[in-house]
Parts: structure tokens; sequence; C-alpha cells
């Protein structure tokens, strides 16, 4: 294999240009920083598949995902006619999970036929992974401006997230964005807009039913075990809870139990190796070859791992319903991992990179504080005119 050429990569590269420095505007207001964003983004993307790519960062399914797209677009197949060739559409997916093989032709619509044109879709899809998690932070985590700015930056340029949107056509970045959204529907339950709430969850979920069916379930887990374990949530909430926990039970019903409960036989490992291989992988520098692209974000994700376990000591001390739900959502998911040897891997933790950066950043916010407060301290009166106080 070798690079594409720059001409078919130029319109791709300049999307993501004009998409990334519009949006860091909007949300920054920093010209200088928007310009920046976007040329970290399109440059990244425009050097890797106009100079560097040859197959070496693929995997079978990314290949599968790419001729299944190919087919579906050949023969015209779209949302808006979906059930005229749902067959067709079921026996490319293998099954039911069709829904990025579907993703791919839109790709190839925008941006022309080629393994560079999901990806160019996926680096689109991170600035809704930052706009709307740093909006999800502001509303729920009380970040002023300048701090949910701060955290969009760090969402938007999150090296793990940076990696994976950038080399390879994989789902992760899509399922990413969709436990995002249904993070946001959770913050709209527990502020009692259920209404909207449920509209968006049920949307998503139905989407994840085609994509990575799980994924809604153990939201559903994670919200009843967080309204039955914490106080201080209406009782009409705890009622829905129970109602929407209910729904979920039953849409996998008593054989997708069994089946589940089967598999997990199957793959089951010891949650306690399990659990140390899930937040650690991979182990930097020490990865099989079509892995090595993650050595640089699986150092940075181990550097920062300190930070992480004070982040959640933040958000446990904030004691919300909402923050007891993300809590309850990461240990769910973490678990279920742990035990489940399958799901161990790298790229099934792509999906939690917003919960990561969440502790991430608020570790870094909290030891940047404590630095700046113990340096005011040590100050002498004499330099310190304005009485700032610690």
């Amino acid at each position: 294999m070798k690079p594409f050429d720059l001409t078919v990569l130029l319109w791709p590269a300049t999307v993501i240009f004009v998409s990334t420095a519009v949006v860091a505007f909007k949300v920054s207001r920093a010209p200088a920083f928007s310009l920046f964003s976007g040329f970290i983004k399109s440059g990244i993307f425009l050097g890797y598949f106009g100079y560097a790519f040859d197959g070496t960062y693929t995997f079978l399914d990314d290949w599968s995902y790419l001729q299944g797209g190919e087919e579906l677009h050949a023969n015209g197949v779209g949302v808006s006619n979906l059930g005229e060739h749902w067959v067709l559409a079921l026996t490319i997916g293998r099954g039911e999970h069709f829904v990025y093989y579907l993703y791919n032709t839109y790709a190839f619509r925008l941006f022309g036929v080629g393994y560079y044109a999901p990806v160019a879709l996926n680096v689109l899809l991170t600035l809704a992974i930052a706009w709307i998690g740093a909006r999800l932070a502001q509303r729920e985590g009380g970040f002023s401006q300048r701090s949910t700015r701060y955290f969009f930056a760090f969402l938007l340029l999150h090296p793990d997230i940076l990696a994976w949107s950038n080399i390879m056509n994989g789902k992760d970045v899509l399922v990413l964005l969709l436990h995002v959204i249904l993070l946001f529907s959770a913050s709209l339950f527990f502020r009692s807009h259920v209404k909207t709430a449920l509209l968006l969850a049920v949307s998503v979920s139905t989407v994840l039913t085609f994509l990575r069916f799980y994924v809604p379930i153990l939201f559903a887990v994670a919200l009843m075990a967080s309204l039955i374990l914490g106080g201080g949530t209406k009782g009409r909430l705890r009622f829905l809870g129970a109602a929407i926990f209910a729904a979920a039970a039953l849409t996998i019903g008593e054989l997708g139990f069994q089946h589940v409960l089967l598999k997990v036989r199957e793959h089951f490992v010891n949650p306690l190796y399990g659990f140390v291989r899930i937040v650690l992988t991979p182990i930097p520098f020490n990865t099989e070859k079509s892995y090595a692209f993650l050595d640089i974000p699986a150092l940075i994700h181990w550097v920062l791992m300190p930070f992480v376990v004070v982040g959640m000591i933040q958000i446990y001390r904030l004691n919300t319903p909402y923050w007891r739900f993300f809590l309850a959502y990461v240990f769910v998911f973490i678990g279920v991992y742990a035990v489940f040897g399958e799901l161990q891997g790298p790229r099934h933790r792509v999906q939690l990179d917003y919960a990561w950066a969440v502790f991430q950043f608020l570790g870094l916010m909290t030891a940047l504080h404590s630095v700046a407060k113990a340096a005011l301290q040590r100050l002498p009166a004499t330099n310190n005119p304005v009485g700032i106080q610690s």
C-alpha cells in the first residue's frame, strides 16, 4: 500500500481545517487557538494519509467496514431507503451490526471512496465530542467560562482521541460520541427534563443496537445502581429509572441474558488482572506493530494516571445525582471489561475516553490550583500589595 494522492485529500483536509477552526472559535473566542487547532487536526490527517500511510496501522475489521461500505454505496443504500435494502444491510453487516458500514457510505459520498474518507469523518466527530463534552462539564461541574474553554481544548487535542480518530477506520470514535450524548441525556434526566432525555436516549440507543448493543444496557445498569445507592434523588426519577432498567432488561430478553452469561463464561478472566489490563493497556513502547501509533498516547495515559485518581476523588466529593451516575457508569463498564477477556484491548477503552479526560482534567486543575495556592502562601507580605488571600 502507498499514500493517497494529495489531490483527493485536499477536500477532506480543508473541511477538517475550516470546521475545526469555526467550532474552536465559537467555543474559545481565540483566533490563534482556533487556527492552531485547525492546522493540527488537518495537518495530522493530511500528513499521515498523504505521506506516511502504508497499511501498517490497519486491521481486518477496518477493511471489512470499507468493503461493506463500498457495496452499500454502489447499491445506493442510505438511511432514507434502508428499509428497501434491509436484507442486504444485514448480510453485509453479518448480522445486525451494520451501522458503521452505512457510516462508511456517507463518508464516501462526502469525500470520495477510499480508506481516508471514514477517518476524515471520524475527525469531524471529535469536534462534536469536544463541544458537547465541554458543555456537559460546564453544566454539571460548574466550570467557569475559562475552564470550559480549557476543557474543550483538552478534549479536542486529547492524545488518545487524536490517535484513534486520525489513523484507523474504526467505529470507536462514533461509539464515543454516542456515549457523550447518552451522558448528556442523563444530565437532562436528573434535571427533570425527562421527555427530552428519553427521546434523546432512545434515539441513540436504537443506533447502538446496530452498532454495539451492550452499551445502552450497561448505561441502564449504571443508572439503576446510582439511583439505588445514592440519596437525594426524587421519587419520580427513581421510578422512571426503574422503568428504564426494566425496558432494557425486556429488550435483551431471557435468551439474550443466557447468551451474555455464556459469553462471559467463555471469556472470563481474573477480575484483578482484568481491571489492571483494561485500565493500563497498552504498555507504552511495548505494543504490537499495528498498535504502535498508540505508544505516545499510552505513555501520556500512564503519566496522567495519578491525576485520574485525584479527579475521581473530586467528582466523588461533588456528590450530586449526575456525578454519582457518572462514577457508576465508569465502574460498571470497567467492571464488565475486567471479567470479559475479549473486551480488554485498547480499542474498547476508547468509548470511555471522555470519562477519562474528565478525570485527567479535574486532577490536573486540582494539582495546578494547589501549586498556585502554595506559591501564594510563600510570598512575603511586601510582595503581596493587593492583599491576595489563599
